[in-house]
């Protein structure tokens, strides 16, 4: 079953290395056309995968640890105060590599506050960080309106950024985040039996063995680092986190061995498909930011499991 899915994944970024402003038929490519494809196409497609794979992977982790079937990037928190280091990069016209460092030193501090905030005698309640969350989601988009009203110099590539967004990416932009997506995968999966642990009460948890507060907090670091990144380089690309994991337990299970996988496939696979309708979805050639295209599919989804899932916790 893995192997279908990541041939399903195969198949949807071959289409779509053919698909956008400029059709190309795959059986008569001109050399100006061999060019779109290798510095333009494949780096964008294959762009767009990781990062839905960082999206579905990181929801994955968040609505696990977190017990929280509504986690993701955007209820944690993440996103908008990573979003808000990037603006500020933005606004003080640094240049572009600086950007995820700052983004990740925001979303450290992000870190800090909502595990201060939600922590009890050294014990974290998962509700809490979500309240935590919308908090830190608040006082980060006021801030970012501050900026904007302050550097309106900057307002047009601010908007243009937070609306999320898929662009030109270069083969050695795309082989770090890449790299640093799969050693950070790697971290994570080989601890996957342990992650089911925190599935059970915190006291139980801790009887096996395993160290509850080092494993939650680890894989929240983690999660928040990719996220940083992915919000760095593409803007919010919203409620990705969300959905991808919900489908990947409903057809395969809770178990966190495959989880992450399939949503990291999954993840993959909708962003690539979202990211081909932004490109095509506008008939004069202009493209649609993705981040639209997936809040639509994410608000549709959400209402779905609002209406499906009363409680807080599907364990």
């Amino acid at each position: 079953m893995k192997y279908l899915f990541f041939t399903i994944l195969l198949i949807v970024l071959t289409i779509s290395i053919f698909i956008g402003s400029a059709d190309i038929n795959i059986f008569s490519i001109k050399n100006y056309e061999y060019n779109i494809i290798v510095n333009y196409r494949i780096p964008r497609v294959l762009f767009s995968a990781v990062i839905g794979g960082i999206l579905g992977f990181s929801g994955s982790i968040y609505q696990l640890v977190l017990k929280n079937p509504l986690a993701d990037a955007l209820t944690t928190g993440a996103s908008g105060v990573a979003a808000l280091g990037a603006v500020i990069s933005i606004t003080l016209g640094l240049h572009s590599y600086l950007m995820p460092i700052i983004s990740f030193f925001f979303a450290l501090i992000g870190i800090a506050f909502i595990y201060k905030i939600s922590s009890t005698d050294g014990h974290v309640h998962p509700i809490s960080i979500i309240l935590a969350g919308v908090i830190l989601n608040i006082f980060a988009s006021a801030i970012i309106s501050l900026l904007k009203y302050v550097f309106d110099e900057s307002l047009a590539s601010i908007i243009f950024f937070l609306m999320g967004g898929i662009h030109y990416i270069t083969w050695g932009q795309l082989g770090i985040i890449f790299s640093i997506f799969l050693i950070l995968y790697y971290l994570v999966s080989k601890n996957s039996t342990s992650l089911d642990l925190l599935t059970l009460d915190e006291a139980t948890a801790t009887t096996t063995g395993i160290n509850v507060k080092y494993l939650r907090m680890k894989s929240f670091i983690i999660s928040t680092l990719l996220i940083a990144l992915a919000v760095s380089f593409t803007g919010i690309i919203g409620f990705v986190g969300l959905i991808v994991p919900h489908i990947a337990r409903d057809i395969f299970g809770s178990s966190m061995c495959y989880n992450i996988y399939y949503s990291t496939i999954f993840g993959a696979i909708l962003l690539s498909i979202s990211d081909t309708l932004s490109r095509i979805i506008i008939p004069s050639g202009a493209e649609l930011p993705v981040g639209i295209i997936t809040s639509i599919f994410g608000g549709i989804f959400f209402f779905y499991i609002l209406n499906k899932k009363r409680q807080l916790s599907w364990f």
